[in-house]
């Protein structure tokens, strides 16, 4: 029983380190010099089209013709209103470059629309299809476990598939900061 305050004292030591931690602005939000930005404004929407070349779009919509080194260097959704916008290429955005599948599906994309940036960050991945709209991830049957993008599984480095899994169509968006 003399081990039990023991016990008391170490689960609240661990509780004030895990509160001190959580307290701690985001390491993304720190400046080289170690000094803390504000985090960055964004807000939320839902964009359709197709994910292009940005370069092929441009030639086909504008008559722009990019340099050789150019034409596969930058995504872009292309919504059915001609609109093309940029895409941030993370772990998300990088998909489409990795798996070629992508790009012939008619999409809606979450993304994250910083002011004053005129790319977009992929935040969830849908295809819409004739019988719905579907999530879209990786997934690996071994390890359970969902990835973002077409590689060999983080866990047990075997292969991983896409999957499509239909969606909640009352899902709401992401809010917006």
């Amino acid at each position: 029983m003399r081990s039990l305050p023991l016990l008391i004292a170490l689960f609240a030591a661990l509780f004030i380190a895990r509160a001190a931690v959580a307290a701690e602005p985001a390491e993304s939000n720190r400046t080289s010099g170690g000094k803390t930005r504000p985090a960055a404004k964004y807000t939320t929407e839902l964009l359709e089209g197709r994910v292009v070349w940005l370069a092929d779009a441009l030639e086909r919509r504008f008559g722009v013709k990019s340099v050789p080194e150019a034409q596969q260097r930058t995504l872009a959704l292309e919504s059915p209103d001609g609109a093309l916008h940029p895409i941030v290429e993370d772990i998300r955005g990088r998909a489409f470059r990795v798996d070629k599948r992508l790009r012939s599906l008619d999409v809606q994309l979450v993304v994250r629309r910083y002011k004053g940036s005129p790319a977009v960050q992929v935040i969830r991945v849908y295809a819409v299809k004739k019988d719905g709209k579907y999530e879209i991830d990786y997934w690996c049957d071994i390890c359970a476990i969902a990835m973002f993008e077409l590689k060999a599984c983080d866990c047990c480095q075997g292969p991983i598939e896409l999957r499509f899994r239909k969606s909640d169509p009352a899902a709401a968006l992401p809010e917006s900061k």
